[in-house]
């Protein structure tokens, strides 16, 4: 059957790429990985072994269930949508994205046997999620008044890392202010310091690189789309990133056409010259987008795929016995006029994921 064969090497080069980008700052910040959505894609337990063996200690996963199944793994893993229970493991935390739910979280865990740590987030500019600078005094007394929950961190998102403009010094700008307010809160309260970060790839691979402050990368960046092995800012980063991830599939069966058969429904696709055409066991129904008339687009070796594609199968003039669909899902994003994070987040989880 059709797999996904995730290549360690390359995503062992892409951490150490960004680590050495970031290096060259006063007090480079730690890497934490983002794995939401089933590791964008690649499968959350496969991807969360290799961070595991590259020293990764901290990541983001989207919700609880995605936590607890990686729990024994990393020394934080921040849950960053819905709730987390008052008895799962001190090691997940919470995101707070507003003042109702920081309030919720506090009622939740009022008779609670363990601390919760959470990490509150602040709106420094996209307007999405998130609690605004003139809350945020309401949100550190109401942290102060609640005994069983710990404020850990502190998170922002700058959505702007891709854009050439202000809007993402503006955001930076906007965080720098959140961060020193509370450190002095916490100074003047004499509670424990939380941990900073409000940057992504592109935004941390951004600042790197023109030797912004330290203080304004944080204490650690959320690495997304960069591990996996891409880069989808407009801005040159000048950073060679590999992509992970490469999709495979079997031959069904194998017919000798002749110039003029026509293949697969509604008979789109004409023989231009006889030859040996092969169906392989991946489809739409895989999560792959469905190849019709208006894209062209080849396999990894050449061979094209013939629309339209099936629900669990395409064909293309080959007699391999395996094909590799995609080493590169750009020229996919291209075709269907969308980002690399939507063409891996749609992978069926049932397709198996292979580490070599």
């Amino acid at each position: 059957m059709a797999y996904i064969r995730l290549d360690s090497q390359a995503f062992f080069h892409n951490l150490t790429a960004i680590q050495n980008t970031l290096s060259h700052t006063p007090h480079p910040p730690k890497l934490a990985l983002v794995l939401k959505d089933n590791a964008y894609g690649h499968g959350l337990e496969q991807i969360a072994h290799l961070a595991k063996q590259a020293g990764i200690e901290s990541v983001f996963v989207k919700n609880y269930e995605e936590a607890i199944s990686i729990a024994q793994l990393f020394d934080t893993i921040t849950a960053l949508y819905g709730e987390v229970p008052p008895n799962a493991p001190s090691n997940i935390w919470a995101s707070i994205p507003s003042l109702q739910a920081l309030q919720s979280c506090a009622t939740a865990h009022k008779n609670a046997h363990q601390m919760r740590h959470i990490e509150l987030k602040v709106n420094i500019g996209m307007h999405r999620n998130g609690i605004a600078i003139n809350e945020l005094d309401r949100a550190l007394s109401l942290l102060e008044n609640s005994r069983h929950i710990r404020l850990a961190g502190v998170l922002g998102h700058n959505g702007y890392g891709d854009n050439d403009d202000e809007s993402f010094f503006t955001s930076v700008q906007a965080f720098r202010e959140i961060t020193n307010k509370v450190r002095k809160w916490c100074e003047a309260h004499n509670y424990p310091m939380p941990r900073f970060h409000s940057l992504s790839t592109s935004g941390a691979l951004r600042l790197g690189l023109h030797n912004a402050r330290s203080d304004d990368l944080g204490d650690v960046v959320r690495i997304g789309i960069g591990a996996y092995g891409y880069h989808t800012s407009e801005l040159p980063l000048h950073i060679a990133l590999k992509p992970i991830a490469s999709l495979w599939a079997h031959k069904i069966s194998s017919l000798a056409l002749k110039k003029g058969d026509r293949i697969g429904y509604g008979g789109v696709s004409v023989v231009e010259k006889d030859g040996v055409f092969s169906t392989y066991d991946v489809g739409y129904g895989d999560g792959l987008f469905r190849v019709g008339a208006e894209q062209s687009l080849c396999c990894a070796s050449g061979e094209q795929i013939l629309p339209v594609m099936s629900m669990d199968c395409f064909s293309c003039q080959s007699e391999r016995e395996e094909i590799c669909v995609f080493s590169d899902v750009s020229a996919w994003a291209r075709a269907f006029h969308t980002i690399p994070y939507v063409i891996l987040t749609h992978l069926s989880p049932t397709l198996k994921r292979v580490v070599v």
